[in-house]
This record gives structure tokens, sequence and C-alpha cells, in this order.
């Protein structure tokens, strides 16, 4: 599972320094800070009372009232002690019969049902040696649930129908599901656990125009008398229940192959054309993962399939991962986004958490941090190791930004809800600790315990210290201390770094200041670089106390003393380099962090000194695209930001710049000058491939007031790309020309999410400037928006926009129904304060 992508990610990098004084309440007890680890009560492993050992589901649909009819036959056994009852979770069935199955007949069952639990009386008591089959017939009613979900999973509704009558013409007719967390059993009868798992046989019978997929391999397709299908899925190898999924659609499968199996994407057929472009690394990846892991690809197939609606970013189920529609890009979409981290993401998790799976929600790291460092591994195979720092660097810097609230152990079985382990505690940190890892023990260690963890727990639940002790049985090492400071134990290394010299030596000395109370003192084994009359010297130190000072021999004052050389550490740090150190460590310590540093500390000095700003024009150069932006956005502050040179620099990049992203960031630099004989370099971008640019160069454009602007404007209307839309819209809202809001309606309704979302923004700021006739049409646009969206983010938007114009004829009545008949907690709250 991918958590629900935020297009617009707020970077906060202040720093949490244990020296600050406690509030102090009237009973003279010292607050606790915000972030404190919440305890709630413990949460434990599931008990088993019985074993899954294999599932087959017989399903079809009624669309009308988005209802999945279905037989579920269930082979399973007491786990240990004897049993003669069942409980199974069904969520919002209609249960129609239960049945024993024994070879000479079926037994009709008596059973208990209260909309959550099935309770099946068994027809006599079962030992652990016993297996026994049951046939439960049953109504699936996704509609009837109570929903509630989560930032990464926003819906527990299971099973969903997308446009289920058809009255959307732009959308397509979908069924998918999403199991995870414990929403399975909203789709078929079973017991939601991630410590057990079974093999799985799934009929899916639809009508002959639309395609299915489901986990495992397709054993044939059977034509039925009433034009129907069914499609007969199999899977033999064992997986936990939250892995289950069908999905069902009018969609175009474009298959490739790795080492004789079956590698397939499932898209629109508007995007048939653009699969392989999307997804066509995949079979690239089975390689380079099962080569790196050490143990191969264990499942019969590879599919991919992208929804509508989807209400998280993607889903490993086995077999079968489902993805956003967001990732249905064209060619030119792809200059400006790249989804291989995502693609790698879920593809990892067939090996941590489908293969090996966490034994409890407690345990999500063991799934989520290692498809997290996926990215990182795939970014620096693929793109080299300043991609995948950066990669990781932003991580890191996701993970300090909830830090700010929050402070939990990676494992923590004390959670409130089970839907709180997915957070960037256990994707984001969670990455960063396996980089740790893998720099204490060392690549061929790394990757042999991984192997040797994959091996020996193939097709098992595991808990944290099934991997430490894989890690101590390859090392040798005793990995307790590593293991409590950074997965059993909260918070984060929060440091002061000073370094002096005195004749013959150079003296550094490390405090940690994170509060004790609340977070371990670490144990950090780190390299220290130290130049010396421009050559390095790497010494290896354990910074494992509160304080600590530390002696190397100098011949002389150093260039520069680099503090953990590798950029490991996670957490802050804080220290006392000097303008020419920080100029030296960007010019000979090559990783990127260490530029990534440099840069962003001698930033505010390019205001005042002019060493610093002919610094970031030469820092323009970088090899590294994000670190050129950087010292770009640097030098549009710097003190020399009105000379020639630098305006020269910010054309060439505007012109010759290889990173779309960062020549749009060149175009808006050159934009601020407002200067008219730029124009050329504006219309040059407009002919860009990269829409990003386009857009730029489009929008600085605009800036010079051109006669032509709507002229130009014109040839873009038709385009679908939500930053050009972007930029129309925001131009068009400022204009007083009711003859756009054919354009605004045609867009909205080609548009969804986030890209719906901002421009409902732009339309409201449009209507706002129109006569009440034009308010009026575009009120009935929105309304069933803020009535009916799939996502309750953009009934909000659509929300706002109706109550700005709550002055129109029964616009009050209108918005006062929409309230009444929200369903979601979040703006049931939010509208009762409006």
């Amino acid at each position: 599972m991918i958590r629900k992508l935020i297009l617009l990610v707020f970077i906060s990098t202040c720093f949490l320094f244990s020296c600050k004084k406690n509030n102090i309440t009237k009973n003279n007890k010292p607050d606790k800070p915000e972030w404190v680890s919440k305890k709630y009560s413990y949460n434990p492993s599931k008990t088993l009372l019985f074993d899954l050992i294999h599932t087959k589901l017989e399903v079809s649909f009624n669309w009308s009232q988005r209802q999945l009819i279905g037989i579920a036959t269930i082979t399973t056994r007491p786990y240990f002690t004897s049993q003669d009852s069942l409980v199974l979770d069904a969520k919002s069935f209609d249960i129609q019969y239960v049945k024993l199955i024994t070879k000479e007949n079926e037994v009709e069952l008596k059973y208990k049902y209260n909309d959550v639990k099935l309770v099946i009386a068994l027809n006599k008591p079962y030992q652990s040696i016993d297996t026994f089959t049951v046939k439960i017939g049953y109504v699936a009613n996704p509609e009837r649930r109570q929903l509630s979900g989560s930032e990464a999973i926003t819906s527990d509704k299971g099973l969903y129908f997308i446009n289920h009558d058809g009255t959307d013409k732009e959308k397509p007719r979908q069924i998918w599901t999403q199991g995870e967390t414990e929403s399975s059993s909203c789709w078929f009868p079973t017991i939601e656990t991630t410590n057990d798992r079974m093999s799985q046989e799934t009929y899916i019978t639809v009508e002959n125009n639309f395609k299915t997929l489901s986990n495992g391999v397709l054993v044939y397709s059977k034509q039925n008398e009433n034009s129907t299908r069914t499609d007969y899925w199999k899977q033999d190898k064992p997986h936990a229940p939250y892995l289950f999924m069908i999905a069902v659609g009018e969609f175009a499968k474009v298959e490739e192959s790795w080492k004789d199996m079956e590698v397939s994407y499932y898209v629109e057929k508007s995007y048939e054309r653009y699969a392989k472009s999307i997804f066509g690394n995949t079979p690239e990846m089975l390689e380079f993962f099962s080569n790196k892991l050490g143990y191969v690809y264990p499942w019969d197939k590879y599919a991919q399939v992208v929804v509508r609606d989807y209400v998280s970013g993607a889903m490993e189920n086995t077999s079968a991962a489902v993805f956003m529609e967001a990732l249905q890009i064209d060619d030119r979409e792809k200059l400006d986004k790249n989804w291989d981290f995502i693609i790698a993401h879920e593809l990892f998790h067939h090996w941590f958490g489908d293969l090996v799976t966490c034994e409890s929600w407690a345990n999500l790291p063991l799934n989520e941090s290692f498809a997290n460092y996926s990215e990182y591994l795939w970014e620096e195979y693929k793109n080299g190791e300043d991609a995948a720092d950066y990669h990781l660097q932003n991580e890191h810097d996701e993970y300090l930004g909830e830090s700010i609230s929050k402070q939990e152990p990676l494992i923590r079985f004390n959670y409130g809800d089970k839907e709180e382990m997915f957070d960037s505690h256990s994707y984001a940190k969670g990455g960063c600790i396996l980089h740790i890892l893998r720099k204490y023990v060392g690549d061929e260690a790394f990757f042999k315990s991984l192997s040797y963890y994959l091996h020996q727990n193939a097709y098992k639940p595991v808990e944290i210290h099934h991997l430490r002790l894989a890690f101590e049985q390859i090392t040798g090492e005793d990995l307790n201390w590593f293991f409590n400071q950074y997965f059993l134990a909260p918070g984060h290394v929060n440091l002061a770094v000073e370094h002096s010299y005195e004749p013959g030596k150079v003296k550094l000395s490390v405090l940690q200041m994170q509060d004790s109370a609340y977070s371990p003192i670490y144990k950090m084994p780190v390299k220290v670089d130290i130049w010396v009359n421009g050559q390095k010297i790497q010494h290896k130190i354990v910074v494992e106390k509160s304080f600590q000072q530390f002696e190397f021999a100098a011949s002389s004052k150093p260039d520069l003393v680099l503090f953990d050389a590798d950029h490991q550490i996670v957490g802050t740090s804080k220290n006392n380099k000097s303008i020419q150190e920080f100029i030296f460590q960007y010019k000979n310590a090559n990783k990127y962090m260490a530029r990534f540093e440099a840069i962003t500390k001698l930033s505010k000095h390019a205001k005042t000194d002019s060493v610093v700003a002919n610094f970031m024009l030469g820092a323009t150069n970088d090899t590294f695209w994000y670190l050129r932006e950087l010292a770009s956005l640097s030098l549009s502050n710097s003190l020399i930001k009105d000379s020639e040179i630098v305006k020269k620099r910010f054309k060439e990049m505007a012109l010759n710049e290889t990173k779309p992203r960062t020549k749009a960031r060149a175009l808006y630099l050159c934009s601020e000058y407002k200067d008219s004989t730029l124009v050329d370099v504006y219309k040059n971008a407009m002919n860009d491939s990269a829409y990003s640019v386009v857009s730029a160069g489009l929008s600085c454009y605009l800036k010079l007031n051109p006669k032509d602007a709507d002229i130009i404007l014109k040839k873009y209307e038709l385009l679908n790309n939500k930053e050009i839309t972007s930029t129309l819209a925001e131009y068009y809202s400022n204009k007083n020309d009711s003859s756009k809001l054919d354009w605004f309606v045609n867009k909205i309704n080609n548009n969804s999410g986030t890209e719906l979302y901002y421009l409902l923004a732009d339309f409201s700021k449009y209507l706002k400037k129109m006569p009440p006739s034009i308010q009026l049409a575009g009120f009935k646009v929105v309304e069933p928006i803020a009535r009916n969206n799939f996502y309750y983010w953009v009934r909000y938007a659509a929300f706002k926009l109706l109550n700005e114009l709550k002055e129109l004829p029964n616009a009050k009545e209108i918005i006062e129904n929409i309230k009444k008949t929200e369903t979601n907690p979040k703006l049931i709250e939010r509208y009762s304060k409006m």
C-alpha cells in the first residue's frame, strides 16, 4: 500500500531542541510535548482459533443495486484447541444459507449474524487434525456500510462500483476491491487477520464487454447462455485475506513477459498505447529485485491495473496490484512525471508483505518500510546515487514534518487505531532506518541478510525479531542495540556538532540534545571526513553518549571537518562550519547531501556576500537538476541578482535546461525582470515538449500583458493537462469574460481529484465577477459535485464555492440540504462551523 499522494507537500525544517524548558502546570508538573508517544491499550497479534486453508469464491454483480452476489466455499481446521463454532468476518451481507460440505451431501448449519460477524454452529466439535468445508451463499451490500477511513486509505467500504448506472459519460464503469486493512470481509466472508493465509480460487461472472482481473492465473473463460462470461482465476500459493482482489472494467490489456511469466498492464482504452511507457520498466524491476534479494519473484504472474476513484495511491494485492488513475499519462506528461517509485513500491511488496507478511498491524513497517526503501534502491540503480539520495532526503524531511506532532516507535503495539500505523513513521522513517542498517553492515551483509530472512520466512507471518535474528545470523553480531533504539523506541537524534583546531589536532564535540525522557541516547557509528591541505582522511567513530569529544591528528588547520560523511543520520543537526568551509564542502565532498547542505546553508548569505553570490552562480551548473534549481532560487535573491551575468544565466537555463521542472523555474525567474526582450524565450517555451515548460512559458508571456493573449490561449484550450489548465484557469478567473463559462464547465467535467479541487478555486474567483445568470449556471454545475463526488475534499471545495453564491435564488436551501445529507465526519464537523 502506498499512501494517498498529496501533490503539494509542506516540508518542515524546524528543529526540536530538548534544551527548551517545558511549561509548568498548576500542579508544578511539566507539560509533555505534543509529539510524545501516546500509549493506548496493547494490540496483540490475533489469536488463531482456525487455520484457513483454501477459499473458493463465485461472484457476480447487480450493478443497479451495487451488490455482489456470492458463494464462498471455505476450507479450514481448528488451529490447536477443539472448536464447535466458526466465527467469520462478514460486513453488511444478506446471508442466504450456510452449509457444511461432506462427501455425501450438503448439510444446513445454524448461524447467527449481526451485520459484522457470522457465527456458524458446527455439527460437532472439530479437532486440529479435522479439516472441514463450509459453503456460504450471500449478497454483499457495500453501500450499507457505515464508512470510516484514514489518511492512507480514505474509505473502508471494501467493494466499489464506479459509475454503476453509466450516467457519467466521461467515466468508465468499473468494479474493484480494496482489502487492506480489514475490508476484504466487505465482499467475502473470511477471518480478517494478517497472520493466516490461504490459497484461492475466484470465479467472476460478468457481461462480455468487461475484462476481469484477480489473484493468480486465469485458468479459463467460459461463455454462458445469457451473454455473460465466467472467468476462473486460481492462486495455489497461500496469502493473507487482505491481499485478495477483483477488478472489472472495459480495460485494454497490454502484455509483456519476464522469464516466460506474464507481465500485464490493464488501463483504459484511451491509454493503451501509453501502457508500456508508464509501466514498461516492470520486467527490468523484476529482474533487478530478484537478483538483489537473492529470491526470484515468487508468484505466477504480475499484473498492474489502473482504476478510477481509487481510495489510496496503490495496493500490492498478490500478483495483481491496483493503482490510482493519476498513473494514466501520455508521453508528453511523462516528461514531467515518473511513476517508477510507486511501481517499484508495490512490486517490492510481493516479497515484503505478500511473501513474508507482518503478523500484526503493529509490525506494519516490516511491509511498508521495505517497500519505501525499494524506491531508493530502484533510483540508485536506474538514475544514480544523487537521484536516490534526493529521494531519501524527501522521505527524511517528510518524517521530520510529521514528528512535530507525533513521535512513535516504528513497531508499536499501543496504537489507538490500526489505521494510525499508515503514517510517515512506517513508511518514510522506516525506509531511512533501513538505509542506516545497510550502511552499518555493508551491502553484502545487508542483501544476504534480506535473502536469508525471505527464505526462512516465506509464506509465513513475521514480527520485528525475525528480521533482527536474520541479520544476526548473517553478520554474527548482536544487533539488539540497533533494533531497540530505531525500531522499538520513539523519536530521533537532535545533534549539535562543533569542531576546533589546536596545533597538531582537531577536536570534535558531539552533543545529543533530544530529551532522553522520551527518546533514547543513540549509539551511532559514523564516519568523519577531515580535509587537510586538500587531502581527505576518513575516521570511523561511535557516538553513544549524550556528550562526547573526539580528537584526530592534523598537521594544520583543516579545510573541512565533515561529520556523518555518509549523511545517514535520521534527525536534526546543527554545526559551526564557516562560509569558507561550506564552499569547500560543496567543491570537494561529492555526495548529493553534502552539496545540498552547502547550498542551503549558504543561501542566506547570498544577499550580503558577493563571494557566496558568485558561488551560487557557479552552482547553477551542478550535475543534479534539483541543486541547480536551489542555486538559481538563491541567486534570484542575491546581491548580484540584477547583474547582466545572472540575467544571462537564467536565460540560458530557460532555453537549455534539460530537466523540465528546473527549466520552468528558470522561466519564472526570468519573468521577475519584466523584460519584454525575453518574449522570444517565452514563445520558445510555449512550443516545448513538456507541459510544465509550456505552462511556465504561457504564464510568463501573459505577465507582459500582450495584446494577442486571447488568441494565443485559444490554441491551448482543448489540451486537458493540469499545468496548462491551471494556467488558463488562473488567467480567465481574473477576466470579466462570460464566454469562458463553457470552457470552465468542460474542464470541470473532464477533471477529477486534485486537478478538480484547484480548478474549483479558480472557477469560484471567475463566478464572483459574473452576473447572476452566469453564477446560477455555474452553481448548477457544481451542486452535484458537492453532493456526490467520490473524494470528500473535492466535495468540500465545491461546497465552499456554493456557499460563496448563497444569495442566489434557492441557494441557501440547497446548501442546507447538502449539509444534512453529507456523511463524512470531517465534512459534517467543518460544515457545522460554516
